[in-house]
């Protein structure tokens, strides 16, 4: 269990994180204002999507609207299913500077980056406090089992607070062998786990997180940030539902 400002990521419901995807500030302010009304337990923004690597402005409009909402700071790369190409440097820095800024939660780090831009980006985020998501993105295809645990696995050998994992899947064989995976892990890994199989395919893996060991769910207040994602609202129900009769 990791406890980030009042949420606790591993114990009950998982917790759903609704993500900020505004390409300027108003954008910004608009979705922030709109998803601190709905309540989710995580606000994610994708920094990928911002026309600026000018971040501050943003931050302080996000975390001015969400309030004590954990924050994750999140600039996915074009190749694992980002919006804009920067150079590892850029990367480099404007996570360094979301770290600085003291208005961030959680960072989230890809498993894939270059050793020389995430393993110093790993130590900053402990020295500063911040809590990592190790992540890996894989868009074509869901791995072997054994190719997911080792993935699950290098994540937390590295220093991860929660090790993410999301698979494209092409058939009801390759969701079940993520939740066979996850299943697995969670009584393995030392830290929280947070999985999913992406798409209208594995939608069932953003809903049973509670029974199988994946910790957060990403939901959608309005545009999507990942295939798959569906409206808060149904989520939190279908969520509510599943935790009532599993603590039954």
């Amino acid at each position: 269990m990791l406890k980030i400002r009042d949420i606790e990521i591993g114990k009950g419901r998982p917790k759903i994180c609704l993500p900020i995807t505004g390409i300027n500030l108003d954008e910004i302010k608009e979705q922030a204002i709109h998803i601190s009304k709905l309540n989710p337990d995580l606000v994610e923004w994708r920094v990928d999507f911002f026309e600026s690597l000018d971040i501050i402005p943003a931050l302080e409009v996000i975390r001015n609207h969400i309030g004590h909402k954990p924050l994750i700071f999140t600039f996915r790369t074009i190749n694992e299913g980002g919006q804009k190409q920067i150079t590892d440097q850029e990367y480099l820095m404007i996570n360094e500077r979301a770290m600085m800024s003291g208005l961030i939660d959680l960072v989230d780090i890809e498993l894939k980056l270059p050793v020389v831009i995430r393993n110093p980006l790993i130590a900053k985020a402990k020295q500063q406090g911040i809590a990592t998501i190790i992540s890996n993105h894989d868009f074509d295809k869901t791995p072997a089992q054994e190719e997911m645990i080792n993935r699950l696995r290098e994540a937390e050998l590295i220093g991860a607070s929660i090790a993410k994992l999301a698979v494209m899947p092409k058939n009801s064989h390759d969701v079940l062998s993520i939740l066979t995976v996850t299943n697995k892990m969670k009584s393995i890994l030392k830290i929280p786990l947070v999985t999913m199989s992406m798409g209208g395919i594995g939608l069932m893996t953003r809903l049973s997180g509670e029974l199988f060991g994946s910790t957060i769910t990403f939901g959608s207040a309005g545009q999507v940030s990942a295939p798959g994602q569906i409206d808060f609202t149904n989520l939190s129900t279908v969520l509510d539902i599943i935790h009532e009769n599993i603590t039954k």
